[in-house]
């Protein structure tokens, strides 16, 4: 059986990826995983729905909601939906 993963589900995994790693690469892994999740969508209201998608996931998957990484996350997306709102 052939599991087709979503543009979101394959940048979790990718931030989740990311989380874990403990060198200073992971900011840019994240930045890159967003890249690849924007490019996945044409219109502007889509990205960001799928940025607080990742974000929604990464918070529920019971985390600690106060660590640098998770506060770096959660700005970096804020910050790109902003950026993606003046265009919806």
């Amino acid at each position: 059986m052939l599991v087709v993963m979503t543009p979101v589900i394959q940048c979790l995994r990718k931030v989740d990826h990311a989380s874990a790693v403990a060198d200073s690469t992971a900011a840019e892994r994240v930045l890159q995983a967003l890249d690849e999740l924007e490019s996945a969508y044409r219109r502007p209201s889509e990205r960001i729905v799928a940025l607080e998608a990742v974000l929604h996931e990464f918070d529920r998957a019971g985390r600690v909601n106060d660590t640098p990484f998770s506060r770096l996350l959660r700005l970096t997306v804020e910050r790109r939906q902003n950026k993606w709102s003046r265009y919806a």
